[in-house]
């Protein structure tokens, strides 16, 4: 049995405590908050579990195996890094860290102690996530066209990260998922609505080596909440709104194909019309499945799929993204 100590417990902690306690492959032996009532409210409910107020105490907890690390993104690094050296297995919260060179040291100390360092890319356990890439990889989807996504709502705005580090990062997770491209350069452009706070709504590109493009939209500052993304290939298209409560995913018989014109310059585009089919996804909170990941993992001694490496990436491409938007939309090469 697997003994877990989980450090935060405010805006997602209490998720990750839940599907830590309903995991029958671990045990949750210690918690930790700096919210002394907080601490005293889950002491209530589960007795037989230790409170700290110091995270360092947590981790020098000899029963403890592995730390889960949802705490803001700044503390990240020296939390997770405290606890891979005293030969903790790590959970942490994306992104992983504020860089891609404390990435890179993070996963370097959990590969040197043979540990497992997971990146809670919760996204890469949903079976609508999952449904798109069984779908957009079949031959019947034709040639990958485009990504497009919406993720905006009314807040929460961060204090130590913009709107792209923490919406935008789902996209990028996605788009590691689903493809085998890599993105090989990235433009954003963004705003700073609120002088005292990060740059809150931004616009992202990236460019393939193929013909695939991807722009995500994000923004803190939206009075509707829109979770939309289109996946488009040129004999099939898919519609994902992950607000839906039902039809999460609908498939549309629609595309585009260019037919050479011998006897002209110009190409004929021929438009596909046809029906949808909406498939049939299941119910399973995702997050209940990037925990099993985990502690497989740990067992198993092998890599998850949301795994440092795929971390990595995408701090790597969201450092550009920021380069990008502080030259006003300048085009930035992607080094993976």
């Amino acid at each position: 049995m697997i003994n877990i100590g989980i450090i935060g417990l405010g805006y997602w902690g209490p998720n990750l405590l839940r599907n830590f306690l309903n995991n029958k492959k671990c045990n949750v032996s210690a918690i930790c908050d700096t919210n002394k009532s907080l601490l005293n409210k889950y002491k209530k409910k589960h007795p037989e579990i230790k409170c700290y107020t110091d995270y360092k105490k947590l981790i020098n907890d000899k029963q403890i195996d592995a730390c889960v690390i949802a705490t803001p993104v700044m503390s990240h690094y020296e939390i997770s890094s405290l606890a891979l050296r005293n030969h903790k297995h790590v959970f942490v919260e994306k992104p992983l860290a504020d860089t891609s060179n404390k990435c890179k040291r993070l996963i370097s100390s959990a590969k040197k102690r043979d540990l497992v360092l997971f990146v809670d890319h919760t996204f890469l356990y949903t079976d609508s996530v999952r449904t798109l890439k069984k779908y957009s990889q079949n031959n019947n989807f034709g040639e990958k066209m485009y990504y497009d996504s919406t993720r905006i709502n009314l807040g929460l705005i961060q204090n130590d990260i913009n709107v792209l580090w923490d919406l935008a990062v789902h996209d990028l997770s996605i788009l590691n998922y689903l493809y085998n491209d890599t993105p090989i350069s990235v433009s954003a452009v963004g705003h700073q609505h609120f002088s005292s706070k990060p740059i809150t709504s931004a616009f992202m590109t990236l460019k393939y080596k193929s013909n695939f493009v991807a722009h995500i939209n994000v923004s803190w500052l939206s009075p509707v909440k829109i979770r939309q993304t289109i996946l488009a290939g040129s004999k099939k298209m898919i519609l994902y709104n992950d607000l839906e409560p039902k039809d999460k995913i609908v498939i549309h018989n629609k595309g585009v194909n260019v037919i050479k014109n011998e006897n002209s310059s110009k190409n004929l585009i021929k438009y596909k019309i046809g029906g949808t089919h909406t498939p049939i996804l299941t119910n399973r909170e995702a997050l209940s499945l990037a925990v099993d990941d985990f502690i497989s993992s740990i067992n198993k001694k092998k890599q998850p799929i949301s795994n440092g490496n795929v971390a990595l990436s995408i701090v790597k491409i969201l450092e550009s993204a920021d380069r990008s938007m502080k030259h006003n939309g300048k085009s930035i090469n992607i080094n993976l």
